[in-house]
């Protein structure tokens, strides 16, 4: 079942997400960072690469609804872990980082 707008915003917002997606954030923005500069729209792209590198965190949570809302989150399930206290989504690391190579170009406004 696709998560619905609630839980895409509640994941959006939680602490663990955020920790984890600032890794693979910042993963992404490293490969993006060595790209060749004949890349398509590759002023934009590494424009946003540098900011994730600079501030990984605060960028986590700067694109963190946008993300939630594309297909690869909206398509997992989020629930709620009472255990650990956090929202969380089968979503794999592979999936996130899937959409985050695909939606590069938006992410940085190109």
């Amino acid at each position: 079942m696709a998560a619905t707008p609630y839980q895409q915003n509640t994941l959006a917002m939680d602490a663990n997400w955020l920790r984890r997606f600032s890794q693979l954030l910042l993963s992404q923005a490293g490969i993006v960072a060595q790209e060749v500069n004949t890349t398509p729209n590759h002023a934009n792209r590494v424009a946003l690469a540098n900011r994730v590198i600079n501030s990984p965190q605060q960028m986590a949570a700067s694109l963190s609804p946008a993300v939630c809302g594309m297909t690869n989150l909206v398509t997992s399930n989020i629930t709620f872990d009472f255990t650990l206290n956090a929202t969380v989504t089968d979503a794999t690391d592979i999936a996130i980082t899937g959409q985050l190579q695909t939606s590069w170009n938006v992410l940085a406004g190109t």
